[in-house]
């Protein structure tokens, strides 16, 4: 692996130094090598000079000067750096063990990401982490909507090349929201990727600007949004229309929940650690995307959300279109729901069925049989069809092409979010439950077809025609010849043997190379997500190669019912045996049983209250002639001291509450951050472990 990424860190202070010790340790304590730390000091009078002035060797400049603010201080610093990766932590913030070598690992093994963002977590004055946050992901459409409470500044790190791009610094002239209008420059660039680990740690403490001064802080987030949207490009504000308002906005946490799947749409992926050790273990410094870097106006895709289980409980046949098609009888899927694909239209003149569902994907085939798919379409209007609203083009240049473009819209006709898959969360990152939101790029049509299907509901899918065997017919030719790599071809005659009719990818038909290990690792991947969800499925192909999914004859398969889909939790947990039910007490018993417990609990206040009682009446026996005012003071007194009773012990419940709230939370976070320090234990552990292996590598080739 090539040599670590150099970082710039630097810290803004002014006065902070109850906290600064703690903080400047946080960041040398990293051990980092490639480390460039700045301190950047607006003259302070507290003696925070005599505290860095002990650390002055192990940075990397000091500036103690008088600065037009906060935002000019961290200016300041960052001009005296050349460091790769960037960052800043406040004098009375943290950084948590091993941020830094992790920061640099995610920039090592993910070139595509040029910012990235943490777990939120909080700490109080004395240095207790109470609070660890959940990964959420982050996007400048949920910014503009008016999702964008908040980004932790303390955990958020980028790369130079980005932070030049968006201006190369802080805007000065806001007082407070400056990191928020960094954010909003950084999008305009680039996605931000939520990384599901603890970076940086944010202290609550009294007199903090961000907290007394809230308010002018938002008043200033929301002129920053209103400059974004003033100058919005109008291909993404008609791509997003419903979502983007005219005037800057703030949702609130149930506006947010609502429009939540909405907003989803352009969520890069959760960074998780264990596929970054993964892709330095393997070596991969791959995007691990067919779509390349930088933000694009992405194409509006189509409701898809009223499909959703419309056909929960049903079968559903996937149809391939390989060879032993040829030796399958066709007839027995009449009146069965079919999905089918790509030119299947050359099936027709076979069948006397049409299928109910088509898609097709692929950025050689689409284009190349728009024709032929707008003509089935339109002579088959019943028929659904779904495209993906984006498609990217293999090899040569790697265009975009928009699906509308291709496949005219229409009735029946849906335009998906495709989007690339990633190994950081399988099964879910490779395969989609819920296409309304998006749709994986599959290394086959299959995987898009089962990945709808899945989103409609049914609870078995039969697969028919998936041969997995390919050869390279002679006649096919490299779009690219200078390319030995490309993998677009074109066939110059009718010699397609992979595919039911010899004319698939005949003559003039663009196509390219399969890769059946792909092909394979993605059914594998598909089968372990369906089956959590509950939905079956069968291989009904005669003979072929994919031996994922069990077998079944295609007649055997059809004459059972669908199977059920299995619910997450089966109802039998919820039967309770007529034997473990007792019959409930009544009367005195039913009231004292239900009492007593109470009463013990509270055996001091009963028992002054029947001692209160019991002087009552004895003062109305002994005094008769006093027994009305009697009687009124003593009941007077009883509902005081009821209530003073009540009050005290009402104020002893709400303290233990919120103590034991405040400590469940603090261990809450204490554990996650135990968690965290030993999978980085793990990580370092897996490091040396591929530097070993490298080594024994350069020695067997030696």
């Amino acid at each position: 692996m090539s040599s670590h990424p150099s970082i710039s860190i630097v810290t803004p202070n002014y006065n902070g130094v109850q906290f600064l010790r703690e903080c400047m340790e946080s960041v040398l304590g990293q051990n980092y090598p490639r480390l460039q730390y700045v301190i950047s000091d607006g003259a302070s009078t507290d003696g925070s000079r005599l505290v860095f002035e002990q650390y002055r060797k192990e940075l990397t400049a000091l500036i103690s000067e008088p600065d037009d603010g906060h935002a000019d201080a961290i200016n300041k610093g960052f001009s005296m750096t050349d460091g790769d990766i960037m960052g800043w932590i406040n004098s009375d913030d943290i950084l948590h063990p091993g941020c830094l070598s992790q920061v640099a690992r995610i920039f090592e093994t993910h070139p595509e990401v040029e910012w990235i963002t943490g777990r939120p977590s909080a700490m109080n004055v004395r240095s207790e982490v109470y609070y660890a946050g959940p990964v959420r992901t982050w996007s400048r459409l949920r910014f503009l909507a008016g999702d964008h409470r908040w980004i932790q500044q303390e955990s958020t790190f980028w790369r130079r090349s980005l932070w030049e791009r968006a201006g190369g610094g802080l805007d000065t002239r806001l007082d407070l929201a400056n990191d928020f209008d960094l954010w909003m420059r950084f999008f305009r660039h680039a996605d931000l990727y939520s990384v599901d680990r603890m970076l940086g740690c944010f202290r609550v403490r009294p007199g903090q600007r961000s907290v007394d001064q809230l308010d002018q802080y938002k008043q200033e987030m929301r002129a920053v949004i209103q400059r974004e949207l003033d100058s919005l490009d109008p291909e993404f504000r008609y791509a997003f229309a419903d979502l983007i308002p005219a005037r800057a906005r703030e949702l609130t946490d149930a506006e947010r929940e609502d429009l939540d799947e909405q907003l989803r749409v352009l969520d890069p992926p959760i960074i998780r650690m264990s596929a970054v050790r993964r892709r330095a273990d393997f070596g991969e410094a791959t995007g691990g995307t067919r779509f390349s870097a930088g933000l694009r106006t992405p194409e509006p895709i189509s409701d898809l959300g009223a499909l959703k289980d419309k056909h929960r409980g049903e079968r559903c046949v996937i149809l391939g279109n390989g060879p032993s098609l040829n030796k399958t009888d066709l007839s027995l899927l009449k009146g069965e729901t079919v999905f089918a694909c790509n030119a299947v239209h050359l099936l027709f003149d076979r069948i006397d069925w049409r299928p109910s569902y088509y898609t097709c994907v692929d950025s050689q085939v689409l284009p190349d049989r728009a024709n032929d798919i707008e003509a089935m379409l339109g002579e088959n209007p019943n028929m659904v069809a779904f495209f993906p609203a984006e498609v990217q083009t293999h090899g040569g240049e790697r265009r975009r092409l928009k699906g509308r473009q291709i496949i005219s819209d229409g009735p029946n006709r849906f335009f998906f979010n495709e989007v690339a898959g990633t190994i950081d969360n399988l099964p879910e990152s490779m395969f989609s439950l819920n296409a309304a939101d998006h749709v994986i790029q599959p290394h086959t049509v299959a995987i898009t077809m089962m990945q709808l299907a899945a989103h409609l509901g049914f609870s078995e899918l039969v697969l028919v025609g998936f041969d997995m065997k390919y050869t390279m017919p002679a006649s096919a030719k490299r779009e690219d010849e200078d390319a030995p790599d490309d993998p677009r071809l074109i066939s110059s005659a009718n010699d397609d043997s992979n595919h039911f009719d010899p004319s698939y990818f005949g003559a003039g038909r663009k196509w390219h190379t399969p890769n059946t290990i792909l092909m394979r690792e993605h059914f594998e991947i598909a089968r372990q997500a369906l089956s959590r969800a509950g939905v079956h499925v069968f291989n009904a192909t005669v003979g072929g190669e994919l031996d994922v999914f069990a077998r079944k004859p295609l007649s055997d398969a059809l004459r059972q019912q669908p199977a059920p889909q299995r619910d997450k939790i089966q109802a039998d947990t919820a039967a309770v045996s007529a034997d473990m039910i007792e019959v409930p007490p009544t009367g005195v018993q039913r009231v004292l049983a239900e009492l007593g417990p109470s009463l013990k609990r509270n055996w001091a206040f009963v028992t002054g209250v029947v001692l209160m009682f019991a002087a009552i009446a004895a003062s109305i026996v002994l005094l008769p002639e006093w027994r009305l005012w009697i009687a009124v003071f003593g009941l007077f007194g009883i509902t005081l001291a009821f209530s003073i009773a009540v009050a005290l012990k009402s104020r002893r419940i709400l303290t233990g509450v919120m103590v034991a709230l405040n400590d469940k939370q603090r261990s809450k976070a204490e554990a996650e951050l135990e968690l965290q320090l030993l999978e980085q234990e793990l990580d370092a552990l897996y490091a040396e472990l591929h530097m070993l292996r490298r080594e024994r590598s350069r020695r067997d080739v030696a």
